[in-house]
């Protein structure tokens, strides 16, 4: 036997460990025997398999459908014109064909997703770009045309060199 807290060999019916001083406890040996325990053999149960939860796939009138891609290349071509200096007004053109799209293909019971729903995005960016931008165009150019004739004007308020 040896000691649990120097791992000293231990002589027989020793109460104290002679290295460090520490109890000895008396530990039984193990037996070997087999444990049996007595369980009542009940059926093992198969496990129950629920069928998974899934979304339920909307079906949308095949005419809308159709209007998807039509909303996106529009959508498309509305943001791109829109940031595009003198023909940005084209991009506001566009975008509002796409936003027409968008509810004609909402009349005709359409879901606003995928192709559709970027379009619808890209469209609405578009029309707040291209307005902001003709806006500002229109402000440059109105400043550039008043400037260029109050420029021309002399004193006495006719054009130079008359």
């Amino acid at each position: 036997m040896f000691c649990q807290n120097c791992g000293t060999q231990l002589p027989e019916g020793v109460k104290f460990c002679p290295e460090c001083g520490a109890p000895v406890e008396i530990v039984e040996p193990l037996r070997n025997e087999p444990i049996v325990e007595n369980i009542a053999a009940e059926p093992i149960q198969e496990p129950v398999y629920e069928t998974p939860v899934q979304q339920p796939i909307v079906q949308s009138n095949p005419e809308a459908a159709a209007l998807s891609t039509p909303i996106l290349v529009f959508g498309i071509l509305g943001l791109s014109f829109a940031c595009i200096p003198y023909v940005n007004f084209l991009g506001i053109i566009f975008s509002a064909i796409a936003k027409g799209k968008v509810k004609q293909f909402l009349g005709l019971g359409g879901v606003l997703s995928g192709k559709a729903k970027v379009g619808n995005i890209l469209a609405t960016v578009g029309l707040i770009i291209g307005i902001i931008f003709t806006v500002i165009f229109a402000i440059i150019i109105t400043v550039a045309i008043f400037g260029g004739i109050l420029g021309a004007l002399g004193e006495n308020g006719y054009i130079r060199g008359w």
